[in-house]
């Protein structure tokens, strides 16, 4: 959460000329609510089924540039599913994160000690992250140009062509 997975996405698309989605935006979309009435109607674990839902109706729709929510890589089905796309794992500082998520609205897994939940959260992630990503980009400090610009040269034409 804040690493700038939508924004750059977005971003990445448009230079790529291809089309952006974003799973919680589509899984939100789906549902006819927010992804926070999601979790207060009914929980964590079906946000988390209709999430696996949208991964699946994403990738395999038309090549894509696709922003997924931060807790995709907890379920092992999901990890299995984006085995085969290039991921890129953006990261950033702790400090950071907390800057660009506190007061933030829409993040129910950060309720009450935004950095504490931020430190939970990256412990419970981070060696997921490690076990999809083929790249690795630490946004601290990082304009989300600057971080296009670094992926479309990281990428090159392999991934992006």
């Amino acid at each position: 959460m804040g690493s700038g997975k939508s924004t750059v996405g977005r971003d990445l698309a448009i230079r790529l000329g291809r089309r952006h989605r974003d799973t919680d935006a589509a899984v939100a979309h789906r549902a006819g609510c927010s992804i926070s009435e999601i979790f207060a109607k009914s929980g964590e674990a079906e946000f988390r089924r209709r999430e696996r839902e949208m991964l699946i109706r994403i990738l395999s729709g038309p090549p894509a540039v696709v922003s997924t929510g931060g807790g995709i890589v907890v379920d092992p089905d999901n990890r299995e599913l984006l085995a085969e796309p290039f991921v890129v794992w953006l990261d950033a500082g702790l400090d950071d994160l907390e800057r660009r998520v506190k007061g933030g609205r829409g993040r129910p897994l950060l309720d009450g000690d935004v950095r504490a939940n931020l430190e939970a959260k990256i412990a419970e992630r981070e060696p997921h992250y490690r076990e999809v990503a083929d790249l690795r980009v630490d946004t601290s400090g990082m304009s989300r140009r600057a971080t296009v610009e670094f992926l479309l040269s990281a990428i090159g034409e392999d991934e992006a062509g």
